[in-house]
């Protein structure tokens, strides 16, 4: 129950920037303690029925990802769907891997844009921070406030083939529930081919968006490279 509300604690802080809500890469884990880059200035709209047009697809997103309301985060180089991006330098510097989703469920559903990523903090010998923007505000797990309690069947979840890890919520973001789960998730997104994030919104909506991991396994290493 303590690390749960250490951790409660620490995403009453959480500091992500969604200026837009466009393309957002090289965003800090929010965890993580470091001066506020700005704090989340509104909640983003819930989804809702989206009138009749066709959605773009992230496969189709072969560009670079761009970084409003973070300039100063400096493209690296791009894998596949992953882009790697880097924030300062020195003992400060922070590196992450990051991509939009391939697919996303139901496709009738209006919501902002989603981004799964990995974060790489030199000064704090941080290598596999697993963070999701989701796009619209979630419903949290009803095992959020239980120590050492699995997924329950409706709880967010991040779930490489069988395997389901339960998320953490804190509106628009997810991170997940156990932190010495990242390690072997991080290594796990290197074996496998696609990566779900399963969630409710809080309008009771079940939503699924799917990730390609083809490239994430260069991009993480990059991302490791950038902040030795």
């Amino acid at each position: 129950m303590l690390s749960v509300l250490r951790r409660g604690l620490r995403l009453g802080t959480a500091t992500i920037v969604l200026a837009g809500l466009g393309p957002l890469v090289g965003v800090p884990h929010p965890f993580a303690p470091r001066p506020a880059l700005a704090q989340d200035q509104a909640a983003a709209p819930e989804e809702a029925e989206a009138p009749g047009k066709k959605r773009r697809r992230g496969r189709e997103k072969k560009a670079a990802i761009k970084a409003p309301g973070m300039q100063q985060a400096t493209p690296v180089a791009i894998f596949g769907d992953w882009n790697v991006f880097a924030n300062g330098q020195g003992r400060t510097r922070v590196c992450y891997a990051i991509a939009q989703p391939q697919a996303r469920m139901p496709k009738t559903l209006a919501r902002d844009t989603a981004y799964l990523f990995v974060t790489v903090r030199k000064a704090e010998n941080v290598a596999n921070e697993v963070a999701v923007m989701l796009g619209f505000p979630a419903k949290p797990a009803g095992s959020q406030a239980k120590a050492n309690a699995g997924p329950a069947p409706t709880d967010p979840t991040l779930n490489l083939g069988p395997t389901r890890y339960g998320l953490v919520t804190k509106d628009n973001n997810a991170w997940l529930q156990n932190p010495a789960e990242e390690t072997r998730v991080v290594t796990e997104m290197t074996r496998t081919a696609k990566l779900q994030i399963k969630a409710t919104s809080m309008r009771g909506n079940p939503t699924n968006d799917e990730y390609a991991l083809a490239g994430f396994g260069d991009a993480i290493k990059r991302a490791r490279e950038e902040c030795k």
